[in-house]
């Protein structure tokens, strides 16, 4: 492997010309960088998971067109973006200002940034990078020098194996057409041992790695543990680092639809309509008032605050906790989360005036740790707003933390707020919703389900 003797001699010529051509596209959904796209978010939160973001100086090598760098500021980061291909840092800077979020883009190599500003970055992130510059040991030293002591190097490169070339190169830039022609050249690609070797010469520590894969039938992007695509740097649902869980709230904790639904159910009669059937009305609870009505007075324009919706709410504080009860299951999960000193809470879109008398009803409003209501704050799910305030107000570390829901949002939520997630198939989802799209770290098929894969995340014994 050649050894970079300049700070900028690490740079190969042709892969800066490759991406320069190709850097108008880069923030089309569709176009030539869609994988890129499909992935962020699942890259976003699990480097959510290892590192704290919000307010922290984060650099992100070969940033391209900035798609990480702008989703790690938009969780709060003060983030650097360093590429040595203008074309795609045009396009970054544009999309800049498009989008408003804020980031600091430079045309340079990370060696000349850790001359520069050594020790100087909490979070030095390097995804899909290293298999285009000729001396990668050389960037991976680099990214030891520009963060500071205790903080984070996060790398993500392509696996060299047999699976990798069939897939990656011939799969997905031949067959499938996913990627252009010549976008990677397998003698490049590197193994996790060479990745973990070199890190350990640079003075880096293994904290944790994650295997990704990319189905490009489904074009789904999946975490698992064997490797494929590889970020270095074990899911806390499966290695028992996990501390507390925080819980959605209808379809997730609390069984609400008998309420929910028999207060539609008696709007429609009221209002010389025939009622749904329960069953129907069952799958659209996690939709709120406005997504049970729309079901139950179709072409009708509903919105916040209507006099179908405040009929709706007004009827339901009426009778707020008569038929609703815990899903099966859930009240020993508590017990033994209580027993064991882990805390859990509740973050829902429900307003505070519907969830603190429901709670109450069902004893759980003195037990759960913290409790966040749709109106507790401006911001709701999906926004991750809410369950980032109720760490703080319980005092929980996000990345230690599960939060579990019944709903794409619920996930993207707790994605975004850096948490391992949860989906629950047991919840109120239609039948033209998938929980496999959601991305959730672990999908639990019923409340027992659920229970194993939340005691051993915060290491109880089964």
């Amino acid at each position: 492997m050649n050894e970079a003797t300049t700070l900028r001699d690490n740079v190969d010529a042709a892969e800066v010309a490759k991406f320069n051509a190709l850097a108008a596209r880069w923030w089309d959904p569709e176009g030539d960088f869609h994988t890129l796209h499909e992935i962020n978010p699942l890259r976003l939160g699990w480097i959510r998971q290892q590192a704290e973001l919000d307010g922290r100086n984060v650099i992100d090598i070969g940033c391209g067109g900035g798609i990480l760098a702008e989703s790690m500021a938009a969780a709060g980061a003060i983030v650097t973006g360093i590429d040595m291909a203008e074309g795609p840092l045009t396009v970054a800077r544009l999309h800049q200002i498009e989008s408003g979020i804020e980031v600091q883009y430079r045309e340079a190599t990370a060696e000349e940034l850790a001359a520069e500003q050594p020790g100087q970055f909490d979070v030095v992130t390097c995804l899909e990078m290293l298999e285009h510059v000729p001396a990668p040991v050389e960037v991976i030293r680099s990214c030891a020098q520009l963060v500071k002591p205790g903080g984070h190097v996060i790398f993500s490169t392509i696996n060299r194996n047999p699976k990798s070339f069939l897939f990656a190169i011939v799969g997905a830039e031949y067959v499938l057409k996913l990627l252009p022609a010549g976008t990677h050249e397998y003698q490049k690609f590197i193994r996790p041992s060479e990745l973990d070797a070199w890190g350990r010469d640079a003075g880096l520590q293994l904290a944790a790695s994650i295997g990704m894969h990319y189905n490009p039938l489904t074009k789904l992007p999946d975490a698992f543990s064997s490797p494929g695509r590889r970020v270095i740097h074990l899911s806390p649902l499966e290695n028992g680092l996990c501390e507390a869980v925080l819980f959605d709230l209808d379809g997730t904790l609390v069984d609400t639809a008998p309420d929910m639904v028999a207060v539609l159910q008696d709007m429609q009669r009221a209002h010389s309509h025939d009622p749904v059937r329960y069953e129907v009305g069952r799958l659209h609870v996690s939709n709120g008032a406005l997504g049970l009505l729309a079901i139950g007075f179709p072409g009708i324009a509903h919105e916040f605050g209507s006099s179908l919706h405040r009929e709706y709410l007004q009827r339901y504080e009426q009778r707020v906790c008569e038929a609703s009860t815990l899903f099966p299951g859930m009240a020993e999960l508590l017990d033994v989360l209580d027993s064991a000193d882990r805390p859990w809470g509740v973050v829902t879109n429900k307003p505070a005036y519907l969830t603190g008398p429901l709670l109450e009803s069902l004893s759980l409003a003195s037990r759960s740790a913290c409790t966040v209501s749709g109106d507790t704050l401006e911001q709701r799910k999906p926004d991750p707003a809410p369950l980032l305030h109720a760490c703080a107000l319980a005092g929980l570390r996000p990345q230690a933390t599960i939060y579990i829901g019944d709903a794409a949002r619920d996930i993207e939520a707790g994605q975004n707020a850096g948490m391992a997630t949860i989906a629950v198939a047991y919840g109120y989802i239609t039948p033209d919703d998938d929980p496999v799209r959601w991305g959730a770290d672990r999908i639990a098929a019923d409340t027992e389900e659920l229970a194993q894969i939340v005691r051993k995340a915060v290491n109880l014994s089964s």
